[in-house]
């Protein structure tokens, strides 16, 4: 086992649980979370970038985002379900990403992100789209009933959207990154990079998910 993935396993088992802890709780935890990944990424902008246009409109998204998490997570257990439900489907889409673009490589997806092939963005959709069987166990395991059925057609084609919005999210920070020539925004999180380079795809996934519960009430 290398050193870098040594780092990757002792971070995530470091910060997993206290952002676990603060999403099942809410309220103030969840508000300081929330405030600190605020913090950092604002710094991880600033310190690669001086052109205000960008550091303006990377806030703007970065808050919306947040408030959006905020808003989705609510105080019930209903609320809960949807948060990890997105949460689990980004995570499903960026490893899917990964695993089959590493394995079965083929022809890249764009030039803006040279790593980006067109297997993975299929992995991507096809390993989201195991967010919704996961969430039958979920809910078993947490809350000890099925507060939503997700094996229905319109989270399986709300899965589809957000895999491929999150894929989006990811080619906007790597197309930030290929513009001021940096492979990770910072390094923040051992053996992650940044934290932006960890989140960039979950951004845009929460802000669209908000807008759809919002106004078209269809999650």
């Amino acid at each position: 086992m290398n050193k870098e993935l040594l780092k990757r396993i002792f971070t995530s088992l470091l910060i997993l649980p206290i952002v676990i802890y603060c999403v099942f709780s809410a309220g103030i935890y969840l508000i300081v979370l929330l405030l600190f990944i605020f913090i950092l990424t604002f710094y991880e902008i600033i310190k690669n970038t001086k052109n205000l246009f960008f550091i303006f409109f990377s806030n703007i998204v970065i808050i919306s985002s947040l408030l959006s998490f905020y808003y989705l997570r609510g105080e019930t257990n209903y609320s809960l379900t949807i948060v990890l439900w997105i949460l689990i489907l980004t995570f499903l889409s960026d490893i899917g990403g990964y695993i089959f673009g590493n394995i079965l490589k083929g022809r890249k997806l764009t030039k803006i992100s040279p790593n980006k092939t067109y297997s993975g963005a299929i992995g991507s959709l096809i390993l989201s789209s195991l967010s919704l069987p996961s969430m039958s166990i979920v809910q078993n395991l947490f809350f000890d009933e099925l507060l939503i059925n997700f094996m229905q057609v319109n989270f399986f084609l709300i899965t589809i959207l957000l895999s491929i919005i999150c894929q989006l999210g990811d080619l906007y920070v790597s197309f930030w990154k290929r513009k001021i020539n940096i492979k990770n925004i910072s390094n923040i999180l051992p053996g992650h990079g940044g934290l932006l380079d960890r989140i960039d795809g979950l951004i845009f996934v929460l802000i669209s998910s908000s807008i759809l519960i919002f106004f078209f009430d269809i999650i």
